[in-house]
Parts: C-alpha cells; structure tokens; sequence
C-alpha cells in the first residue's frame, strides 16, 4: 500500500512538471496581467492599426490597479474609469481627455467609441481584446513590457 502511494506521488510529481512545461512551450509567453501592462492597440474594429511612425507616440491603454484608465489615442491623452467584473465583463466610464485638434481624431474617436461599447473581454497570454456581446472584437492590443 505504501508502495502505490509513493508510485502516485512520482507520478503526480511528473506530470505536474510535465503540464509546466508544456505550457511554456506554446509560444504565447507569460500571462500579462490585466493591469498595470502597457497593451498597444494593434487592431480596430477589425482594421489593422500601424506601428507608430518616428516622432510619433504610439496608441495604448494602461488599466491601472486603482480603477484608473491612462491611454493616449493618437492625438490626446484620455483618463477615465474601468471595472472589471465576474464572467470577464468589462466597463468604462468617466472618460475624458485633453482636446489637441490633430489627423488622427477620427481613428482617435472609434478607439474611445470602442472603449465606451466595451462589456466584455478576453485576456490570453499577451493579448487582450476588448468586445461588445459575441460581436467580433472591437478592439486588439497587445502587451509591450518595455513601458
């Protein structure tokens, strides 16, 4: 009896380590946390958005641990509010930002019109969409550890 113990303790002991490994094999990396990660917007509603050009900052959110949300969205800076809720629902609100006139304030007011629709969201690895219902995401960013 002893034996069959020690026998399922290697095992559980290896394919712990194994389901590890495993994991890490995948590509996708470790799991950003939701808050406190730069994530740069990469796609909107379901249109590419370019790398930031040179001298030109880059559009993404930041959702703070507090319930802050800091972004820029291609011309202003915009603060505002989120909560994230049980069943990986998603809202956002008290949004507001500075009111600089620029060439990006269309794409600048479908980022905030996405961020305001949001209700849900889901979070895999380095990626973090943010959706309405079961529509196709509104919007894709990816995690940027650098900033």
């Amino acid at each position: 009896m002893q034996s069959i113990s020690r026998i399922l303790l290697v095992l559980a002991v290896l394919f712990t380590g194994a389901c590890g490994t495993q994991k890490a094999s995948t590509g996708t990396g470790a799991e950003a946390p939701i808050t406190d990660t730069y994530w740069r917007l990469t796609e909107l509603m379901g249109k590419p958005v370019p790398a930031a050009v040179v001298g030109k900052k880059e559009v993404y959110i930041r959702l703070r641990s507090n319930g802050n949300l800091e972004s820029f969205a291609g011309c202003n800076g915009v603060g505002g509010r989120f909560e994230v809720k049980p069943g990986l629902k998603i809202s956002f609100s008290n949004m507001m930002g500075t009111m600089m006139a620029c060439d990006e304030l269309a794409a600048e007011n479908k980022l905030l019109e996405a961020l305001r629709q949001a209700d849900n969201y889901i979070h895999h690895g380095k990626v973090l969409l943010l959706n309405k219902g079961r529509k196709a995401p509104l919007a894709r960013f990816e995690a940027d550890y650098s900033k």
